[in-house]
């Protein structure tokens, strides 16, 4: 009867506990999310950082899009992070460390390899039609990167 209680117990315990990854879920980014998120933000230009806690050049980027995030209002620009990290703890340690101005997402096992991710830093730059315009590898200084997203806001009707 010891036994038994001690079980009961234990199994209440831990349900009745928070994991550690439970108090701060990140969201993931899938294929299917992804593409919904793209169709969603047509309009505006798109930038998608795809990075990692682990990557040093990665995380001397960061300053670099937030800067660019400041410049542009919302209604023209939607920026978010993509982690590549294996261990969505050590990400959300990072972030809640260092916040950013714009969401992260965490990349499901696949998805890197299905949007040919091959290094990171890495940039994909979307266009106001949802057209891929720019992709660009390694450190990017935000003058470059908001001089890039400011003529692809601009109107082709202004001269």
């Amino acid at each position: 009867m010891k036994k038994l209680l001690i079980c009961i117990l234990l199994i209440f315990g831990v349900f009745l506990c928070p994991w550690p990854g439970w108090a701060q879920s990140l969201p993931v980014m899938d294929l299917q999310a992804y593409n919904q998120f793209l169709e969603k933000n047509k309009g505006k230009v798109i930038v998608v950082d795809f990075w990692a806690t682990w990557c040093g050049p990665c995380r001397k980027k960061l300053p670099e899009l937030q800067k660019c995030r400041d410049v542009f209002p919302k209604e023209d620009l939607t920026l978010i992070g993509i982690s590549l990290d294996f261990n969505p703890e050590t990400l959300a340690t990072y972030l809640q460390d260092n916040p950013l101005n714009y969401p992260v997402y965490l990349a499901e096992e696949n998805l890197a390899e299905q949007l040919e991710v091959q290094a990171i830093p890495l940039l994909f730059v979307y266009d106001v039609a949802g057209q891929l315009q720019i992709v660009e590898e390694g450190l990017t200084p935000h003058d470059t990167l908001c001089q890039n997203i400011d003529n692809l806001t601009a109107d082709p009707a202004d001269p």
